[in-house]
């Protein structure tokens, strides 16, 4: 590859510092809009769109400018820019809560898909070649500028904190002598985001400068990774031998279904870093060339046990985001290899060769699938919804285990529309489920602050037993629990379900009262007491397990009144008139 290719004009160099000072000041802006509640950040659409473009059209610019970019690129990126904003704003638009868990989820993941979609985006445009008139990508150029993308990102990225390291150094040194305001200057936004995107710039500048070093780092990258492919593929092929006799039981037992997707993506990404060269310069020795092969061509096994796994996940609790992400990721690994399978049964030991084709149809429908993700397309959001609701009504998911929180605050719009369906099917039936779902959507609509809870009742939640029954219970209790759960604990209201037992704590028939709150993985314990005529209330714990399955048993038996109780070891010790207690 021409060295000459990552030079740049001290025009085009200056510009692009330019650029990210900009750049800096515009994510400032959205920082501040986010801070003091201005009025693009009530709306998720316009910020998603806004974050799209103040990142997206510099990243572009600053990693794929060179002295050859055409007015072409120019245009092409900023209408792709563009493009990934509408995505951004539908994305946005489906956000319902403007709290810091929703925006930090729908952020997470859409940023995590458009970096993968950007970059794959940048890689395929510097691979496209003009022959005959006619556009192509070439592979190997492909590979080379995506190991070049990823030395020149680590080199910037460990630039820019060394770079921030040396600030927080400096500030600490000067308020080591009662000098404070570094500390203040280097920790304010109007200083911190400008900084970074100069640094980060400057850092893939310099590294783009020495073009010689970058291609020294690849060459050393892809040797390593040949000579790692050889292990990987041993214990591929050591492992399967090992499933022959131990079977397939303990992989779910265990969990190892995940391992063994772990395992394959190590595979994709080290055979396709070793084997850069299209004509496989570097598997010089024939047999090693048959062991790849033979240990490649097995693969798709491994595909198909962790599709199974997955499968069964599905089947038991229907789909959710997670389990789409992972359908999807599966799908392509399956595509990868079960194409290299192919290419191994025609082409023999010379399979290697056509990875280019290969991998380049792939990354280009792998790109397209990705935006469709992002778009009512492909709305993962969207078919959870439909699954967890298949599943409702089928009987596999009661209705009382449903996780309203989820609905809520991880599938936005479609998961609210959800709730209110919910609602209108069984609020009349089940008065408790009724409740819970108002609580949550007043959480989502009121998302900057604490819950309006005044009109709800956390009594409507209890649930009556063989032992015990809700009208039983003494009113002057029943408010007691209301006053606790509004103004002490308002997480009972996001409980799936509260259990009350009486017991007899000290023996003489006067009735206590456990409070146990049922949530996706945990439980939690509180005691209801008499003192003076008035209701109060203690937390309480078990001792020696936090195991959701033990403590299942134990709120069971608990409920059937199978319990003795014990006199503490310790006696309190009172020191003027304040108790010191063992714990």
């Amino acid at each position: 590859m021409p060295l000459d290719h990552f030079k740049l004009t001290k025009i085009q160099y200056k510009s692009l510092l330019l650029i990210a000072l900009l750049q800096g000041f515009a994510l400032l802006l959205l920082h501040q809009a986010l801070k003091f509640k201005w009025i693009i950040a009530e709306s998720p659409a316009v910020l998603f769109a806004c974050y799209c473009v103040a990142i997206i059209f510099p990243t572009l610019s600053i990693y794929g400018v060179t002295q050859q970019t055409t007015r072409k690129y120019y245009w092409f990126i900023s209408l792709f820019t563009l493009f990934c904003a509408a995505l951004g704003a539908y994305t946005g638009s489906q956000i319902t809560s403007l709290s810091s868990d929703s925006l930090g989820i729908y952020s997470f993941t859409y940023g995590l898909v458009m970096t993968v979609v950007v970059f794959k985006v940048l890689l395929f445009s510097q691979a496209l070649i003009n022959d005959t008139k006619k556009y192509s990508i070439d592979y190997r150029l492909l590979i080379q500028r995506a190991c070049h993308l990823f030395i020149t990102l680590l080199f910037a990225a460990l630039f820019t904190l060394v770079m921030w390291l040396i600030l927080v150094l400096w500030a600490e040194l000067f308020a080591a002598i009662n000098i404070t305001v570094f500390q203040h200057l280097f920790y304010e936004p109007w200083f911190f985001y400008p900084m970074l995107t100069l640094s980060h710039t400057l850092g893939v500048l310099k590294v783009r400068d020495n073009a010689s070093v970058v291609n020294t780092v690849n060459r050393l990258i892809q040797v390593l990774s040949l000579a790692l492919l050889p292990l990987l593929v041993m214990l591929s092929s050591l492992f399967l031998i090992a499933l022959l006799f131990q079977g397939l039981q303990p992989i779910w037992d265990n969990g190892g279904s995940a391992l063994i997707f772990t395992l394959l993506i190590a595979i994709l990404l080290t055979l396709n870093t070793a084997l850069q060269s299209s004509e496989g310069q570097l598997l010089k020795h024939h047999w090693t060339r048959i062991a790849l092969t033979l240990g490649v061509i097995f693969l798709p096994v491994y595909v198909a046990i962790s599709g199974y796994g997955l499968y069964q996940r599905i089947e038991q609790y229907g789909l959710s985001v997670d389990r789409l992400w992972a359908i999807f990721i599966w799908t392509f690994v399956a595509a990868y290899f079960i194409c290299y399978s192919a290419a191994i049964i025609k082409f023999k030991v010379k399979w290697y060769a056509y990875l280019g084709n290969i991998n380049t149809k792939l990354g280009l429908i792998l790109v397209a699938a990705l935006l469709a993700t992002q778009s009512p397309l492909l709305d993962f959001r969207k078919l959870s919804v439909s699954s967890q609701l298949a599943h409702i009504d089928s009987g596999h998911i009661d209705i009382n285990d449903v996780d309203l929180d989820y609905l809520a605050f991880a599938l936005g719009r479609p998961g609210n529309e959800a709730l209110k369906q919910l609602q209108q099917e069984y609020g009349n039936t089940h008065p408790a489920l009724n409740t819970r779902i108002d609580a949550v959507l007043k959480r989502v609509t009121n998302s900057y602050g604490n819950p309006n809870i005044e009109q709800l009742d956390v009594t409507t939640l209890l649930q009556s037993n063989a032992y015990l029954s809700i009208e039983q219970l003494p009113l002057p209790l029943l408010s007691r629990i209301q006053n606790y759960a509004k103004h002490t604990n308002t997480h009972l209201f996001n409980s799936k379900k509260l259990d009350i037992v009486a017991v007899d704590i000290h023996g003489d028939t006067q009735k206590e009262y456990i409070l146990i709150a049922h949530f996706e993985y945990y439980f939690e314990y509180v005691l209801f007491y008499q003192l003076d005529g008035n209701w109060l209330e203690k937390s309480m714990d078990i001792t020696h397990s936090r195991n959701p399955f033990i403590e299942k048993h134990v709120i069971d038996a608990l409920i059937e009144q199978q319990y003795t109780t014990q006199a503490p070891n310790f006696k309190d010790i009172i020191v003027n008139g304040e108790t010191m207690q063992v714990r």
